[in-house]
């Protein structure tokens, strides 16, 4: 293409083509994190791929005359030329954001940080993929389902109480138990969290089946793990959808308390805390902590990162959050595309920190669909530290 107008135009085209598959995506992210029904979620994500793909085609049908729709100049052209530059700006403006997100520094909070990555594949071989719905997409080609990560995190909190310097939590989410990863993947898991020190916390942070015919793994599995103070869970979305009253029963059963909505006041070691637990927005109304104790650390279970704001309001120290899976499908250069959350791709993964509360959002043990690109599977042993005895990062 030697013509510079032609190249200049494909381009424009392109950027545009860019920026409107980020203002669809980012709709899409935000419809996923609300309490919406599945019956009409699931089609609107298929909407929105033939809308991505269709973006020529409406250029197309403004600019040229011969279009079945109004002639260049009318009303849908001047309508589709705004939308033209509006997507322009997005498409501009995406690159500058991935290369702010790239170069993003840890949160002050975040003493240290690193992962043992575990080949349940080269281990396990067919046996990790199990029965379960979807199991075919376990054999695709860069397909990281089965490369488990174990992080260890050590954060450094200005309110933590001096008695709780060196606690450890171990924060699990996003389980899903369906059949697919196997029962032989999530042995082998729990042996590698339970091979080390026992944690003085165990927090499960939801979505903990996605059938109806797997809640007996939940007390063997879960059941397995020791906590030298207590053992914490909620509940997530799509345990809504699979006797959430059994889940729970199966939950305390294993040794765990059911936080729901709502907070429990306990001592651990020998200090009290206010435990919260958030499984909003799809299970309401929202905790109440009017009667809650004002002095004491509060921790907090969320199954979604969307109320760490909530979390800021309400004094919370500590979020521990699963939900998003680290968008499951991660880009070179580019990151998470699709995180089921009304802000985006904001709190994907990682560690957050603002206005005192710091957050850990964990990628997940496992998902309903089993795929995961350039984002490993992930549980945390975080270990905390008073912010004036750590060591500079």
């Amino acid at each position: 293409m030697s013509d510079p107008l032609a190249v200049l135009a494909v381009l424009v085209l392109a950027v545009a083509w860019l920026g409107h598959t980020c203002v669809l995506v980012a709709l899409l992210n935000h419809l996923y994190g609300r309490p919406l029904p599945k019956a009409f979620l699931k089609p609107w994500r298929n909407v929105t791929a033939v809308l991505i793909l269709a973006f020529p085609l409406l250029v197309w049908s403004a600019a040229n005359p011969a279009a079945p729709l109004e002639p260049r100049g009318g009303p849908w052209g001047y309508a589709v030329l705004a939308y033209v530059v509006t997507c322009l700006y997005f498409g501009t403006v995406f690159p500058m954001i991935c290369l702010e997100r790239g170069l993003r520094a840890p949160p002050a909070c975040v003493v240290s940080e690193r992962t043992r990555t575990l080949d349940l594949w080269r281990e396990l071989g067919p046996a990790a993929i199990g029965e379960g719905k979807g199991r075919a997409a376990t054999r695709l080609p860069g397909n990281c389902v089965f490369k488990f990560d174990h992080t260890e995190l050590e954060l450094a909190l200005p309110t933590l109480p001096p008695e709780w310097d060196g606690l450890t939590v171990l924060l699990l989410s996003d389980l899903h138990f369906h059949g697919t990863p196997s029962r032989a993947y999530f042995e082998r898991v729990c042996a590698e969290l339970t091979a080390g020190p026992v944690p003085d916390l165990v927090c499960v942070a939801g979505d903990i089946v996605d059938s109806l015919t797997h809640h007996d793994w939940i007390r063997p599995l879960l059941g397995r793990f020791g906590a030298n103070d207590a053992k914490f869970a909620i509940l997530g979305n799509h345990d809504v959808y699979r006797d959430p009253d059994r889940v729970r029963a199966e939950l305390t059963a294993a040794g765990y308390t059911v936080l729901g909505n709502g907070w429990k006041e306990v001592t651990v070691r020998g200090v009290p805390c206010v435990v919260v637990g958030h499984e909003g927005p799809w299970f309401a109304p929202a905790p109440d902590l009017s009667a809650a104790p004002v002095g004491p650390f509060r921790l907090c279970l969320s199954h979604t990162p969307d109320n760490f704001y909530w979390g800021q309001a309400h004094g919370v120290g500590l979020m521990l959050c699963g939900h998003v899976h680290g968008g499951g499908i991660r880009v070179p250069l580019i990151g998470s595309i699709f995180v089921p959350s009304v802000y985006g791709r904001r709190f994907d993964t990682g560690t957050f920190e603002e206005n005192g509360t710091a957050m850990v959002v964990c990628r997940g043990i496992s998902g309903r669909e089993p795929l995961r690109i350039r984002c490993n599977p992930q549980a945390i042993r975080i270990t905390l530290k008073v912010a004036s005895a750590a060591p500079a990062a």
